[in-house]
């Protein structure tokens, strides 16, 4: 069983999977580098849209029962006997718009926070 560090972009998903790593000498499995990888994103004029299915394929091969799986897509790749604990991370979306604006993609995440809010 894994344990899952799932939350939006910019919460510190990453971040806090270091330490985790460190601390209990798990290794990290990212989910969009996977994707990535397989060359499952499909780029569109304002969004990166990723075929799930095939994901969810690649993510059941790849990840060992013993893992730190670390991504925003986890909620739809991964099913419940795959996981032991989830980690939900979360942060204020007013927070948000100064670390986006550090990441140059205000625009983007902007409407993002706009979805989180409601």
């Amino acid at each position: 069983m894994s344990i899952v560090i799932t939350g939006n972009p910019g919460v510190g998903k990453h971040t806090v999977a270091k330490e985790i790593s460190n601390h209990l000498g798990l290794p990290i499995s990212d989910i969009n580098s996977i994707a990535s990888n397989a060359g499952l994103f499909e780029k569109n004029q304002d969004t990166n849209d990723v075929d799930i299915s095939e994901l969810k394929k690649i993510i059941k091969e790849k990840i060992s029962s013993s893992s730190l799986i670390v991504g925003h897509l986890a909620p739809y790749v991964l099913s419940s006997n795959q996981v032991k604990k989830v980690i939900v991370l979360r942060r204020n979306p007013y927070d948000l718009i100064s670390v986006y604006k550090k990441e140059n993609t205000l625009k983007k995440k902007l409407e993002k926070i706009q979805v989180v809010r409601f």
